[in-house]
C-alpha cells in the first residue's frame, strides 16, 4: 500500500519509483497486483496522464 500511496501522491509511477528506489515497472506490477487481489481498478492510466478511480480516491 506504501507503492500505492506514492503514486496517487505524486501522479506518476516513475516519480513514486525514484521516491522508493523502484522501477516505474516494478512500481506498475505492485499496482497491477494490487488491483487483482481487489477486484477493481485503482488507477486509469494513459501515456500522459494516471488518475484515481473513486474506488482508489476511497
Amino acid at each position: 500500500m506504501e507503492i500505492f500511496a506514492a503514486v496517487a501522491q505524486s501522479g506518476s509511477f516513475s516519480a513514486a519509483g525514484r521516491s522508493l528506489n523502484l522501477t516505474p515497472s516494478a512500481v506498475s506490477r505492485t499496482i497491477d497486483r494490487i488491483e487483482a487481489r481487489l477486484g477493481v481498478r485503482l488507477m486509469l492510466r494513459t501515456t500522459r496522464v494516471l488518475t484515481l478511480t473513486a474506488e482508489g480516491q476511497t
